[in-house]
């Protein structure tokens, strides 16, 4: 069986990076430690506020897509869980036998990650992400 780690971080969906990162900073103290303008190339961008030794990860979409769509439908706020796994094919492979929808692995967008999504049909609406660092 594969080891789940920890959660690694959590995702915010939001409309207004620049007034997402204001409240978040002004209300928890939590400062945007770096910003990625579409990292890979994606339809977003993202800003890391460490928590811990996790962090949350603000993503604003820039342009229509996937991304788009799903903050229309769902609104600002929690996008996704990403838990961090030592193992990723192990994990997908686990996953799949235990009769989940788990994507193929793919590089993420953090240097040194991969990570893998879990479908929320497998996970009662929940959008995880599986990550894999080295």
């Amino acid at each position: 069986m594969p080891t789940f780690k920890r959660i690694d971080h959590v995702v915010i969906a939001t409309e207004d990076m620049a007034d997402a990162a204001a409240k978040w900073e002004r209300n928890l103290g939590l400062r945007v430690e770096e910003r990625v303008s579409r990292p890979l190339d994606a339809s977003f961008d993202v800003a890391r506020l460490p928590v811990g030794d996790a962090f949350i990860e603000l993503l604003q979409p820039v342009e229509e897509g996937r991304y788009t769509e799903q903050l229309k439908e769902r609104g600002e706020g929690l996008f996704s869980i990403s838990i961090e796994v030592d193992d990723l094919d192990e994990a997908v492979a686990y996953l799949r036998g235990k009769g989940a929808d788990v994507s193929d692995a793919r590089q993420g967008i953090w240097p040194g990650s991969r990570v893998a999504r879990v479908s929320q049909a497998s996970t009662h609406g929940v959008s995880i992400q599986l990550i894999e660092r080295r």
